[in-house]
């Protein structure tokens, strides 16, 4: 997404509507989390919502990779941008993201 992050992790976060957990399948982490909603496929403008949601869940400098945020939410699609923080679960933090 060419927002700076380089920490690597060793587990993959999967959106659900039923499961929620940590759980190893073969040789692989995979972190479950329910999500009232999220896209049948995913698109810029939501990977850069949910990456501003989740900020406090990374290794690196919030402020630098918010900042960064900022400008790719500039450089997307304004509506699919507004239509991607809308249809975030109430509970997150959209105060990390402005649309314009």
């Amino acid at each position: 997404m060419g927002v700076g992050t380089t920490q690597l992790y060793d587990k993959t976060v999967v959106y659900n509507h039923k499961r929620h957990g940590e759980f190893q399948l073969g040789n692989r982490k995979f972190a479950f989390r329910v999500k009232p909603r999220f896209p049948k496929s995913l698109s810029k403008e939501f990977l850069v919502v949910d990456l501003a949601n989740n900020v406090d869940q990374l290794a690196e400098a919030k402020d630098e990779v918010l900042k960064r945020v900022a400008e790719r939410a500039a450089e997307t699609d304004q509506k699919r941008l507004r239509h991607a923080i809308r249809h975030t679960e109430a509970s997150a933090p959209r105060s990390s993201l402005n649309a314009r």
